[in-house]
């Protein structure tokens, strides 16, 4: 079965929300009004009043899973009829526990509720669109089939206990997403080309990194997310070869828009000297005594001056370190 197109089930999930599509346990989206009597009789009470709303008042009806499915059966006119549980198992890489991170979340993810008490995942939902356009590591619109109290809703991903996360490649192309990063760039991997993968790769060349021989080409292949891995690396970010947002605050942190990396800070070339005048004095890491300390400079002590601003720097051991002006003055000469 050939992939199908994210935006395409975002879409659908988008269309069954506004139309306020129920909730009945093991349904793929049929009409309510065709399904047997056993499907309303496994609820009572008020469940079973609320599913038999359903039956009469809406045009489809799903549980959390079949959403998934019914849009593939609508599409393929295959049958696929799964729990949450194996969704995660088995159609998901790249997946992972705990809050679905920040280059994840991309419309058609899928996140997961994991039940302590049964020992598996006993929910699913997935995302549709950030709940701010400009702000898409934020928080986000997820459209769920929730219950069926609830039926098909959308709610907030930070509102509710999401603790798994997936991708669904199985079944789900995901290159064709609509992700935008808060900066307005893409989420770039492997595969895909672009003025953006262009910029990537001119950045990380700026910095030093080996990109190959095709350099920066516009082509998001081997070198390119070699090169990647190791500005990850250094940086300390995780280390997936994806280019996310995070990726591209730090390289925006080390190569400005003129291209050209940012130097390292230098500490200014000695001055001349001092000599400590007005008593004992602590040496500090820094201009203030929020500073921490860093030894004490006696009276009549002389160091290098490397320049004069109501604290003195002062250069010991190869370090600029910092005394106070009342204690420190320049020394002419050899007085």
């Amino acid at each position: 079965m050939a992939k199908l197109n994210i935006n395409a089930f975002v879409a659908f999930l988008g269309e069954c929300a506004a139309r306020k599509d129920g909730y009945i346990m093991g349904t793929i989206g049929q009409d309510p009004k065709k399904l047997p009597a056993w499907y309303f009789d496994q609820y009572g009470g008020e469940q079973k009043k609320k599913a038999l709303f359903w039956r009469d008042n809406c045009e489809r009806v799903f549980d959390c899973q079949g959403m998934a499915e019914g849009h593939i059966n609508d599409v393929t006119g295959s049958k696929v009829n799964v729990r949450a549980r194996n969704n995660y198992a088995t159609w998901c890489d790249p997946k992972g526990t705990g809050a679905i991170p920040n280059q994840y979340k991309v419309p058609g993810a899928a996140v997961f509720i994991h039940s302590a008490s049964d020992g598996a995942i006993t929910h699913v939902g997935f995302l549709t669109k950030p709940v701010a356009a400009n702000k898409p590591a934020g928080d986000w619109y997820v459209v769920e089939a929730r219950g069926v109290m609830y039926g098909v809703v959308t709610t907030k991903l930070n509102s509710r206990p999401w603790n798994r996360w997936g991708l669904m490649t199985k079944y789900f192309d995901y290159e064709a997403s609509d992700a935008v990063l808060n900066l307005g760039d893409r989420i770039l991997k492997k595969g895909m080309s672009g003025d953006d993968v262009k910029q990537m790769q001119s950045d990380l060349i700026a910095l030093g990194y080996d990109l190959g021989k095709w350099g920066a080409d516009g082509e998001f292949g081997p070198a390119t997310e070699a090169a990647l891995k190791a500005f990850q690396t250094a940086q300390k970010l995780p280390v997936d070869g994806i280019f996310n947002e995070d990726d591209l605050l730090a390289l925006r942190a080390l190569v400005p828009e003129n291209g050209d990396p940012k130097e390292p800070e230098k500490p200014e070339e000695p001055k001349g000297n001092v000599v400590i005048a007005g008593g004992d004095a602590y040496i500090r890491t820094g201009p203030g005594t929020d500073f921490s300390k860093a030894g004490v400079a006696h009276a009549g002590e002389r160091y290098v001056l490397s320049a004069t601003d109501g604290w003195v720097p002062v250069v010991i051991d190869g370090e600029i370190r910092w005394i106070s002006a009342k204690y420190a003055k320049e020394a002419r000469g050899d007085a």
